[in-house]
């Protein structure tokens, strides 16, 4: 089973008992709302790798290999060779989840989930009374139970039910799908964080399955929200289970359209509840395994290979979206190299499918402090992703830069040699000229009666400092200007017009002032933008922004930078 990337909370520890195993388990629930086991064991029949989703109450997902055969055993009979071993020394990892870790992991082994049994905990690792025997006696209860449900349906429906047959009942409702009402599908809604009206997910359900009775062969057996509520929003997880008498086309048609309704009819939270709606992650799991179309399992293949011919740019990415992150990368390290940070190499490590995760390790030529380049790096990279993230409409976040610093002294080396040689004689000279010259002038001004100096020369060094100040100014204000107007392009709610920008130099200080005007978006919907936001909280987003960028220009440029007006219109 796939894993979040994270490290282990304890690690090849070692289990003689049911009660230890449990006792690991509480302790990374207590820190956690979920946990994930790799447990390694031998029993009379072989070596085995045992992998164990849980929450925390019930068994998720298990699987299990027989290292001796390679043999992958799912679901049930997962269970079936945990429960056997249970008792016996296992060696164990223990990875603790968070509530979003959890659902990820859930997301990514749906089809482990749908074959396997929701066994309480309290069940699975209770200490046996008499002995490590009676765990696998007590266990094979549920297996006698399936075997007498599969010979006939009516055994399946006087038996007792415990959590283990739940998916027996969806399996005796399959062959009746002409005849099942439309209420009649199973309706599960998992909330966390707050409280939602159940009724409106009921009205959501309806909506789902009035449109699945339009699709040839398709019937809905269940219906799946995963739902964490805050504050005037829902974040929603929808998995869809059924069945379909149609062959792969009709299957394949069945998941698009599934897929396309959940987004559909989704608002009808915002109407019945006053909750806007957003969904995280859609699975429509027909015939016990979630189907995808070929050009969908293309586009999962990840391509990894050169940006550019020279081999300085290098990419790892899926193929579907190639064409935009290699953009994206030529474009950073353009405007990277732009401030005055040298690339000498640079490798892009995109990863995820339906949000994305930036990933940077670069080796650059600068003078600059690690830090410093780093924090450049990482306000570049943000900048340019939330612009391919409106282009893509997915989610892009940059989670990791790696910068390895060369000194500008070390690469210079012969090509500033020459140079250094060459206007090393002529400075030798212009200073020579004016130490004459200056002599020259002291003496005439002695003989004028000026027996001081200094003020003529302070005038000429302050003229002199303020000739090299403009001359870093220039460009300061240049690149302030392309950067606040870049940034302001990505404000939301709102449609960027135009920018007027002015500024004054004081001694050694630049003032700015500031004109932005800006059109209100009013847009409502799934996707659109509260419009219960004030133009005052929209210009306050504005004004940060702004702020944010002065101080990144100044401390880049070196040059003390000051916003002494800001107007800010919006119509």
């Amino acid at each position: 089973m796939q894993l979040p990337d994270k490290g282990p909370l304890m690690e090849n520890v070692v289990a003689t008992s049911a009660g230890e195993l449990g006792a690991l388990v509480q302790k990374a629930l207590s820190q956690g709302n979920g946990a994930f086991l790799k447990i390694f064991a031998r029993g009379t029949e072989g070596k085995y790798y045992i992998t164990v989703l849980i929450d925390r109450s019930k068994v998720l997902a298990a699987e299990c290999l027989v290292v001796d055969t390679k043999q992958n055993l799912s679901g049930e009979e997962a269970i079936r060779v945990l429960n056997s071993l249970v008792g016996r020394p296992m060696v164990v990892d223990v990875y603790t989840l968070d509530e979003l870790e959890l659902k990820l992991s859930l997301a990514d082994n749906v089809d482990v989930y749908a074959q396997t049994p929701k066994v309480p905990l309290d069940e699975l690792f209770k200490a046996p009374s008499e002995g490590p025997p009676a765990e696998p006696a007590k266990k094979g209860k549920p297996v006698e139970k399936r075997a007498a449900m599969a010979a006939t349906a009516e055994a399946a429906v006087t038996s007792q039910a415990t959590p283990e047959p739940q998916p027996l009942a969806v399996e005796v409702e399959k062959p009746k799908p002409a005849s099942t009402p439309a209420g009649k599908p199973e309706v599960v809604v998992n909330l966390t964080g707050g409280s939602i009206p159940e009724k409106a997910f009921q009205v959501y359900a309806e909506d789902l399955l009035k449109e699945a009775k339009k699709i040839k062969g398709l019937t809905i057996n269940r219906i799946e929200f995963d739902a964490n509520v805050g504050e005037g929003v829902v974040y929603l997880n929808v998995h869809i289970y059924g069945n379909s008498t149609g062959d792969s086309r009709d299957i394949e048609v069945a998941e698009r359209r599934m897929l396309h309704a959940v987004s559909k009819y989704a608002p009808v939270l915002l109407r019945e509840a006053e909750t806007k709606p957003i969904i995280r992650d859609v699975g429509i799991i027909i015939d016990g395994q979630e189907l995808k179309p070929q050009e969908i399992v293309d586009r999962d293949k990840k391509k990894t290979g050169n940006v550019t011919k020279d081999g300085k740019i290098s990419l790892s990415v899926l193929e579907d979206v190639w064409p935009y992150f290699s953009a994206y990368a030529r474009t950073v390290v353009t405007e990277i190299e732009s401030v005055g940070i040298k690339i000498d190499k640079a490798h892009f490590d995109i990863r995820g499918r339906k949000e994305f995760e930036i990933n940077l390790s670069l080796v650059v030529e600068t003078g600059m402090a690690r830090d410093s380049v780093q924090r450049m790096v990482k306000d570049i990279l943000n900048r340019h992703a939330k612009e391919l993230g409106r282009s893509l409409k997915r989610y892009i976040t940059v989670h990791n830069i790696e910068v390895e610093t060369v000194s500008k002294a070390s690469v210079s080396g012969s090509a500033a040699a020459p140079v250094a040689g060459e206007t090393s004689g002529k400075a030798a000279e212009i200073i020579a000229k004016k130490e004459l010259l200056e002599k020259e002038v002291e003496q005439l001004l002695k003989q004028a009666g000026i027996d001081e100096l200094s003020a003529l020369t302070e005038e000429k060094k302050k003229e002199s400092e303020e000739t090299m100040l403009k001359s870093r100014i220039e460009p300061a204000v240049e690149t302030l200007k392309n950067r606040i107007h870049a940034e302001l392009k990505l404000v939301p709610r709102v449609t960027f017009k135009w920018l007027k920008l002015n500024h004054e130099i004081r001694s050694s200080t630049v003032y700015v002032d500031i004109e932005a005007s800006f059109l209100r978006e009013n847009v409502g919907g799934l996707f659109g933008s509260f419009s219960g936001v004030s133009d005052e909280k929209i210009k306050q987003d504005i004004a940060t922004t702004i702020q944010r960028v002065i101080k990144d220009v100044s401390r880049e440029y070196g040059i003390a930078l000051n916003l002494r007006k800001l107007n800010v219109v919006i119509r």
